[in-house]
């Protein structure tokens, strides 16, 4: 069995994609978080979130069906350190950028890649190298890109595999 298959197995929980015509819900294919090193000494760390769903048995809405997408998401947050042993009940909150920019810190990808705002994430219990995460950010709307429909609230929550230097 690969790691990429064992880190779906276990990552559990769900993605969910709250849009203007009803709910788009599919499993988490995998989900990690890991830390990337600044590039000077002494230079902040990103700590990244990123989590995929899985696009069979997923539940889409009907202009999306035929499509067969399964959104993907990250989140990078610049942080001083890393400490894996402090993480449990801290959330981490990225605004994003506004409407007119786009970022590649905090990004949703479905048929065209956007800006994810408003981004929340707690860090809820952890087991060994796995922690339980709940994700909650606002994007555009992923089969309207032209912003004539209602924003799409993300929901991800399942348990993400650490990858770090304190893990």
């Amino acid at each position: 069995m690969s790691e990429r298959s064992t880190e779906a197995e276990r990552a559990g929980g769900g993605f969910v994609l709250h849009r203007f015509n009803g709910d788009e819900v599919y499993r988490l294919k995998s989900a990690v978080m890991w830390v990337c090193a600044g590039a000077e000494s002494g230079a902040p760390v990103t700590l990244w979130f990123e989590a995929e769903a899985d696009s069979g048995g997923a539940l889409r809405c009907e202009d999306t069906a035929d499509l067969g997408m399964a959104p993907n998401a990250e989140v990078g947050v610049e942080l001083p350190g890393v400490d894996a042993d402090a993480l449990v009940g801290r959330e981490f909150v990225v605004p994003g950028v506004p409407d007119d920019e786009d970022s590649c810190m905090s990004l949703l990808y479905y048929c065209e890649h956007q800006a994810l705002r408003d981004n929340r994430i707690s860090v809820v219990s952890r087991d060994g190298d796995r922690f339980r995460l709940r994700w909650t950010a606002v994007t555009g709307d992923v089969n309207h890109y032209d912003g004539s429909r209602a924003p799409t609230r993300v929901e991800i929550e399942g348990d993400f595999l650490f990858r770090g230097p304190s893990a």
